[in-house]
């Protein structure tokens, strides 16, 4: 297929996915999904889900092939993300969370690819100054987006840099441990000791070290330990659920600062002059988030996100990441350091700026809570020790709100630096873009 018939596919299914524009005359009420068990309405069970589908063009790395054959573009549909949660408070004080999810179900998966358990955890408030809680979970330190809410965020996709274990010692962001959270003032804090998910069986595992570049380790297996603390400034966040918002849509304002890190020892190992070295894991950031909504402009809001990102991992640690990758092999003698798809280097040892900036308008007289739209513009600029010069990349989108979070569209644009395969350190060759159009649909 020509790549001009690729893209009068892919119209397609924007048409196809437009016409549930049809079906968005009336204000729709998300309110929670709740059974109360008692008659004071303090007790219950509820129940959420939410679906996010993807179509795609996708630019691919050079030399990136599709069950053996080359392909340079590739147009897709996928589902990138399916959530189903019940949560609960049986009684005071005691909460629950249960969640199955699954990411990434693409042409290229497998047939009869499971649903997985993402959370089980429950925790007990002492106090608004103090919840324990444990089980598997998304409760992450950090910084503000290592537990996004991926609903209700402004970006058609994770901030990539604050998940610098996606994949290697957690499932989806979670892992098994124990935490603490809670409220002091206008601080929110929350600090986490965790169990590590053995990275022997993440497909991203290399069994032996090498030489200069570190690398994930089980040899030795302690617990990590992660923190995050925010002071925020204006309206209060709830810390009910481990997950950061990316915008509220003009309904809060907010203006918050944090600090946070992440700690383990010897998580990583490489060869030194061909001896083993071990190498601890030490992560740290800081980073503001604004939500403003402009009082004299009815449904008109600005959204703000900059973080500032300083790891290290050990020498020369670099992580390449193709979210939802469309391809699956390589041609070793065309092959780029990116490797295949839309993979590129997006987290390492060194220091990385991020920022997300989003305007939030109304286009309804009618119906002032739907019909909303919000461009954005996002970036990153990395300066990681594995690379022969800074890189950056960015994202241009906008979002259509047709019933705020709970049914919105998303266009996106990235665009992402390719660095040429070198014998000394990769530097930037030439870019790609990849076209995402996102449908979510939500109940909460």
């Amino acid at each position: 297929m020509s790549v001009i018939h690729k893209y009068l596919v892919f119209l397609g299914f924007q048409m196809i996915l437009a016409t549930h524009v049809l079906f968005a005359q009336h204000p729709f009420d998300n309110k929670p999904l709740r059974y109360y068990m008692n008659e004071e309405k303090t007790t219950y069970i509820q129940f959420s889900t939410y679906l996010q589908l993807w179509t795609r063009i996708n630019q691919n790395n050079p030399g990136s092939t599709v069950n053996g054959i080359q392909e340079n573009n590739t147009v897709d549909l996928s589902i990138r993300k399916f959530r189903a949660t019940v949560s609960a408070i049986p009684w005071k004080g005691v909460s629950a969370t249960f969640r199955l999810g699954i990411n990434n179900l693409n042409y290229l998966s497998p047939r009869g690819t499971s649903i997985d358990l993402l959370d089980a955890h429950i925790q007990y408030q002492i106090s608004e100054f103090l919840t324990l809680g444990g089980g598997k979970s998304a409760w992450n330190g950090l910084s503000r987006y290592t537990s996004p809410s991926s609903s209700n965020f402004m970006m058609n996709d994770l901030s990539f840099i604050a998940l610098p274990t996606l994949g290697n010692t957690d499932d989806l962001i979670r892992k098994l441990g124990l935490y603490i959270k809670g409220k002091l003032g206008a601080f929110d804090y929350r600090f986490i000791a965790a169990k590590p998910l053995s990275v022997s069986n993440s497909t991203l595992f290399e069994p032996n070290p090498v030489e200069g570049t570190a690398k994930f380790t089980d040899r030795r297996p302690h617990l990590e330990y992660s923190g995050y603390v925010k002071y925020e400034f204006w309206d209060s966040e709830s810390n009910q659920a481990p997950f950061h918002r990316g915008t509220y849509l003009g309904t809060k304002k907010i203006l918050t600062i944090g600090t946070g890190f992440t700690y383990r020892p010897n998580a990583l190992w490489s060869l030194i002059d061909g001896r083993e070295t071990f190498h601890h894991m030490k992560l740290f950031s800081g980073d503001l988030f604004l939500d403003l909504p402009l009082r004299s402009l009815p449904t008109k809001a600005v959204t703000v996100y900059l973080g500032f990102y300083n790891f290290d991992f050990g020498p020369n640690y670099i992580r390449l990441i193709g979210a939802n990758n469309p391809a699956n092999g390589i041609q070793p003698e065309e092959a780029s350091f990116n490797g295949t798809g839309n993979a590129f280097p997006v987290s390492g040892t060194g220091k990385a700026l991020a920022g997300q900036l989003g305007y939030l308008f109304g286009i309804s007289q009618r119906y002032k809570a739907i019909n909303q739209l919000q461009p954005y513009i996002s970036g990153q600029y990395s300066n990681f020790e594995a690379l022969a010069s800074p890189i950056f990349h960015f994202d241009l989108g906008l979002n259509w709100y047709l019933q705020g979070h709970a049914s919105k569209f998303t266009f996106n644009a990235q665009n992402r630096p390719i660095l040429a395969n070198s014998e000394k350190r990769p530097r930037l060759n030439s870019r790609k873009w990849m076209f995402v159009l996102q449908y979510q649909f939500q109940l909460n």
